[in-house]
C-alpha cells in the first residue's frame, strides 16, 4: 500500500469518525428516554393504584405543596420545619412547578427525569475522562453509560419514589464533566445545584474537588481547593448553623448510631457487632453489581475507589432499616464516587490495552444482566409486580375524600396520603391519630413501609368505639369524622 493511500485512508476514517459524533451522545440519550418513560411507568402505576409509600412521598408532596402557600418548608408527618430534618432547597424549584399543576405527579416527573440524566451525564463525563484520541474511548463511554438509568442501584431508587438524590447524581456528573473541559461556570453552578439537593451532598462537591485536582482543566485544577472550600462552608453553615436554628436541637439522623456508643440496650456493642454491619451481605452485594456494572473497571483504580468508604460506613453503621442494607435511595450517595472510580479506571484500561472500538461495548452487557436480574421494577426478576399491578382508584378515592372540608386535618393508610397531602396536616394511619382529625380507611389497604400491620388493624377496629361517626362508606374507602364531630 502506498503512502498517498494510507493517507487517503487515514484522511477517510477521521472524516468518518468526524460525521458520525452525534451517533455516540444519541445512544444515551435513547436509553434515558426509554428508562425515563419505564421509571414514570412504574412509579404512576403505583401511585395511581395506591400502593405507594406515605413516606416519603406524601411525606416531600405535603412539604413542596406548602411552600407554594407560604407555609415554608413545615411537615405535619415531622410536626416540625422540614429544614431542620433536610436540606433540600431544590424543594423551592420544584414548588415553583407545583404553583401551576399542584400535583403529586410533578415529583414522579423529576425523581424519573433525574434518574434518567443519569445515563446521557455519564456519557458527557466519561467521554471527557476518557484519552481523546484513543478510537474505543467513544464506545467504551457509550457502553458504560447507557446502561446506567437501568443499573439495579438506579432501580432501587426509583422504586422509592422522589427524593432529591436521584437529581443531584446527574448533576455530580455534570459538574464533574464540565470541570474537566475547563468550564468554571457550568461546573459551579452545577455544583450549587449538587448541593441543594441534600446535606449528604457536600461529600459528592468534595469527591468532585478531589477529581479536579488531578483532572481538572488547567484554571480549574489551578484552583480546585475552592471547590472543596464550597463543599466545607455549605457544610459549616447549612448543618451547623442553619439546620440547628429550625431542628431546634430536635430530632437528627445521628441518634441512628447511638448504639455505637452504647446507647441503645437492644443492639450492645462490640467490635464483632461493628464489623458484623460493616460486612453486611446485602451491602457488599449492591456496592459489587455496581462495580459489576462497570466492567469491573472501578478496580483499576484503587485509590479512587476508596473513596466510596466514608459514605459506606455511614450507612451501614446507621441503626436505621433500609439505610443499613443501602436498599432504595440510600445508595445514591454511593453511585457518584463509584462512577469516579470506573471513569479512572476505564481511562488506565484505554491507556495500557488496545481493542477494536466495536469491542468496547461488551462493557454494556454486565450491567444490562445485572439490572434484569436484581433489579426492583418490573420486568426485572427480583420486582413485586403485584403493587404495580393494581386498577386506578383515585377517582373513587377522591369522590369519598370529597366529604372531608378544604383544608382540614386528615389520617389516612399509607397508599392514599399522597393524594390527600396538599393541605397543612396529614398523616399515615394511625401514626399521630388525634380527635381533631378525619379518618380516611381503605379496606384493601396497601400497608406502607413505616406502617405496622397490628397496630394498624387494631386501629381500624377501635374506630367505630372512638366517638367518630362514619360519613362515608363506599365498600372500599370509609371516611370518619372528628371525635365528637
Amino acid at each position: 500500500m502506498t503512502v498517498d493511500a494510507l493517507r487517503i485512508g487515514g484522511a477517510q476514517r477521521e472524516r468518518a469518525a468526524t460525521e458520525a459524533w452525534w451517533v455516540y451522545p444519541a445512544i444515551p440519550m435513547l436509553a434515558a428516554a426509554i428508562a425515563f418513560a419505564w421509571t414514570l411507568h412504574g412509579e404512576l402505576q403505583r401511585m395511581y393504584g395506591l400502593t405507594s409509600d406515605a413516606w416519603d412521598l406524601a411525606y416531600d408532596q405535603q412539604v413542596i405543596w406548602g411552600i407554594t402557600q407560604g407555609d415554608w418548608f413545615y411537615s405535619s408527618f415531622a410536626r416540625a420545619n422540614f429544614l431542620g430534618i433536610h436540606l433540600e432547597l431544590i424543594f423551592v424549584v420544584i414548588a415553583a412547578v407545583e404553583k401551576v399543576w399542584p400535583s403529586p405527579t410533578v415529583l414522579l416527573i423529576f425523581s424519573s427525569a433525574g434518574l434518567a440524566a443519569a445515563g446521557p451525564a455519564a456519557y458527557l463525563f466519561f467521554r471527557a475522562v476518557l484519552p481523546a484520541d484513543r478510537p474505543e474511548s467513544p464506545w467504551l463511554a457509550v457502553a458504560l453509560s447507557a446502561p446506567v438509568p437501568f443499573w439495579a442501584a438506579i432501580q432501587e431508587s426509583a422504586r422509592d419514589f422522589f427524593h432529591p438524590e436521584n437529581m443531584a447524581l446527574p448533576f455530580a456528573l455534570l459538574a464533574a464533566w464540565a470541570g474537566i473541559r475547563g468550564r468554571r461556570g457550568l461546573m459551579w453552578t452545577f455544583c450549587v445545584l449538587d448541593l441543594t439537593c441534600k446535606e449528604d451532598q457536600v461529600y459528592t462537591v468534595g469527591v468532585i474537588a478531589l477529581l479536579m485536582s488531578v483532572y481538572g482543566g488547567p484554571e480549574i485544577k489551578k484552583h480546585w481547593r475552592f471547590i472543596f472550600y464550597l463543599a466545607s462552608g455549605w457544610f459549616l453553615i447549612g448543618t451547623g448553623i442553619v439546620q440547628q436554628h429550625f431542628r431546634n436541637y430536635g430530632y437528627t439522623d445521628f441518634v441512628y448510631y447511638r448504639w455505637l456508643v452504647g446507647l441503645n440496650p437492644k443492639i450492645p456493642v462490640s467490635p464483632l457487632a461493628v464489623a458484623e454491619a460493616l460486612t453486611r451481605p446485602e451491602a457488599l452485594m449492591i456496592v459489587a453489581a455496581i462495580v459489576a456494572s462497570m466492567f469491573a473497571l472501578p478496580l483499576l483504580a484503587p485509590r479512587w475507589l476508596l473513596l466510596v468508604i466514608p459514605p459506606y460506613v455511614a450507612n451501614v453503621l446507621s441503626e436505621h432499616i433500609p439505610q443499613n442494607v443501602l436498599n432504595l435511595h440510600y445508595v445514591m450517595l454511593l453511585v457518584f464516587p463509584l462512577i469516579v472510580a470506573g471513569g479512572v479506571g476505564a481511562r488506565r484500561f484505554v491507556e495500557r490495552f488496545s481493542i477494536k472500538p466495536a469491542m468496547a461495548l461488551v462493557a454494556a452487557l454486565p450491567a444490562l444482566m445485572l439490572g434484569w436480574g436484581t433489579g426492583g421494577l418490573p420486568p426485572a426478576l427480583l420486582a413485586a409486580n403485584d403493587v404495580y399491578a393494581k386498577p386506578n382508584a383515585v377517582a373513587q378515592l377522591q369522590t369519598a375524600a370529597s366529604v372531608i372540608p378544604a383544608g382540614a386535618p386528615v389520617n389516612a393508610d399509607a397508599g392514599l396520603c399522597v393524594w390527600l397531602a396538599n393541605r397543612h396536616t396529614i398523616n399515615d394511619f394511625p401514626d399521630m391519630l388525634d380527635a381533631g382529625a378525619y379518618v380516611v380507611i381503605d379496606q384493601d389497604y396497601y400497608l406502607g413501609n413505616n406502617t405496622n400491620r397490628a397496630k394498624r388493624q387494631a386501629a381500624a377496629d377501635a374506630l367505630a368505639t372512638s366517638g367518630r361517626r362514619l360519613i362515608y362508606d363506599d365498600g372500599r374507602f370509609q371516611v370518619w369524622s372528628p371525635i365528637g364531630d
